[in-house]
């Protein structure tokens, strides 16, 4: 194990397991990976609408809807 990488442990729900596990799978990667992207993603987000910023998803149909982050 890298120096720099830190074991925790956390308190899941089974959905929260659930997502995990489907996140994992539809990366093509295991439930440790899942996780670490899915943090860098919401503190990305995070961080864009902190500074002004809007998300925006554009649906098949090209419909737009703005994804709240809090």
């Amino acid at each position: 194990m890298a120096s720099n990488v830190k074991r925790v442990s956390v308190n899941l729900t089974e959905c929260d397991l659930e997502a995990i596990r489907f996140l994992a799978e539809h990366g093509g990667t295991n439930p440790t990976v899942a996780v670490q992207r899915a943090l860098q993603l919401s503190r990305f987000f995070a961080e864009e609408v902190k500074r002004g910023s809007k998300v925006l998803l554009r649906r098949p149909d090209g419909s737009m809807v703005e994804v709240l982050i809090r």
